[in-house]
């Protein structure tokens, strides 16, 4: 990005302080969308970052009324990540899942043939190996994920962990120039129905579960990330960009 911005920070150098009338047509129609409203030239856009593990990037303020945005960009997002055992509680709290499920989600996370990391580098599978080899482990992952993916999909997607405190009420992909958008509600729609499934080993809805690095080759560089799962939405470009052009039929 230029200046070494990240693209959130482009976005926001482009609304913060700025008037409506000053800001390009891809982020005005962004705003008209957003805020459900013709908005006057002269109006005062105030836009700030939102820190921290929230699902909501930027919360962008005209007159009394707030707005939260999601923003991504490029393809194969990680919509989610955290520790496969706080992941395991949440389930165990919420769903009241068996300690088998618990222990199968654990299995396939760790990926070399324990519970709890204990396994040697060279044990250490891939995803596709996983469902070559274990396909009840997987098929009972997929089972479970498919009858509860409309809430799960919430969570990942708009709610965040217990660490986050702030939803999205929009989801959007693209920079400051040219973007596709959604409200949340829609989204969730959207990755819920049957015939956006993703293609990944264990899908939920249109996510793909995933452990965020399994470090197959055991480098020093990636051990810390094992143990913690991933949720992508593969197809998020696509998707937003569908749902945009069906809304403007």
């Amino acid at each position: 990005m230029s200046n070494g911005f990240s693209n959130e920070d482009n976005i926001l150098a482009a609304l913060d302080n700025k008037r409506f009338s000053t800001l390009n047509n891809n982020l005005q129609q962004l705003l008209k969308f957003s805020f459900d409203r013709d908005i006057t030239g002269d109006t005062e856009i105030i836009c700030e970052e939102k820190a921290g593990l929230n699902k909501s990037d930027l919360i962008i303020k005209i007159e009394e009324i707030t707005k939260t945005l999601s923003v991504k960009i490029g393809a194969g997002n990680s919509v989610h990540q955290e520790p496969v055992n706080e992941f395991i509680s949440f389930l165990e709290n919420i769903y009241e899942i068996n300690e088998a499920l618990s222990n199968d989600i654990r299995f396939f996370i760790w990926g070399d043939g324990t519970l709890n990391n204990t396994g040697d580098k060279s044990d250490r599978l891939k995803a596709n190996q996983l469902k070559e080899q274990y396909p009840d482990i997987i098929d009972r992952i997929k089972s479970f994920f498919c009858e509860n993916k409309q809430d799960l999909i919430e969570r990942f997607v708009i709610e965040g962990g217990p660490k986050s405190s702030s939803s999205p009420d929009i989801i959007y992909h693209g920079n400051q120039d040219n973007g596709y958008w959604e409200r949340a509600d829609e989204v969730l729609r959207w990755l819920s129905d049957d015939a956006n499934e993703s293609r990944g080993v264990i899908p939920v809805g249109g996510l793909t579960f995933q452990a965020w690095n399994r470090n197959i080759h055991g480098g020093s560089s990636s051990e810390l990330k094992r143990g913690h799962i991933q949720l992508k939405w593969p197809t998020v470009g696509e998707d937003l960009r569908t749902m945009a052009e069906t809304r403007n039929e």
